[in-house]
């Protein structure tokens, strides 16, 4: 055996629980594990250019985090902070549906939609929950989108160009800084 092959155990990368196989056993079991995929498919699709050649560096994804008071069924970091979630809906002690939230640059959004992000909110207040991004790493250019996701719609209702937004500030935050949370996550 070739010593240099041999892991010396204080080197061995610790395992957090939401990097865990258990955490997508307990997904697939208690959750909509197909959505939860699909949502995070959509996200990924639209905002992160090269996803397979930027993870762990770039973004990373925690299935079942700790963060969000245990209701959310996924996070996708990209760079220093947030870009999207898929969280649960309880009611009465029961899941009664899920909200996929991402985080946008609010310009592009603006430039996209040729409307200001008020009339954006009139327009889909029945459908679409707008909010000021208030992170520091944001820097004020950020919104965050929330919206119900059901199998047959994992994503935003056609016409909010919420996918260009996504990506104007995927690109950014990957830019400005490393993932600095890819340790705690799977890949």
């Amino acid at each position: 055996m070739n010593p240099t092959t041999v892991k010396d155990e204080r080197h061995v990368p610790r395992a957090y629980p939401s990097a865990t196989e258990d955490n997508y056993f307990r997904l697939k079991e208690s959750y909509d594990l197909e959505l939860a995929v699909a949502v995070a498919r959509t996200y990924l699709d639209a905002a992160i250019a090269h996803p397979k050649d930027t993870i762990d560096v770039g973004w990373s994804i925690s299935c079942l985090p700790s963060t969000g008071a245990g209701r959310r069924l996924f996070t996708v970091n990209v760079g220093a902070v947030e870009g999207a979630c898929m969280s649960t809906i309880i009611e009465n002690g029961v899941v009664d549906g899920y909200i996929m939230t991402v985080y946008v640059d609010r310009r592009t959004l603006e430039a996209a939609s040729g409307q200001a992000l008020a009339e954006l909110e009139r327009r889909f207040e029945n459908d679409v929950f707008f909010d000021n991004a208030t992170h520091a790493m944001f820097k004020g250019r950020a919104v965050s989108l929330s919206t119900e996701v059901f199998v047959s719609s994992p994503g935003f209702p056609p016409g909010l160009p919420w996918q260009r937004a996504a990506a104007a500030l995927a690109d950014q935050l990957l830019d400005e800084s490393k993932c600095l949370y890819s340790r705690y996550h799977n890949k």
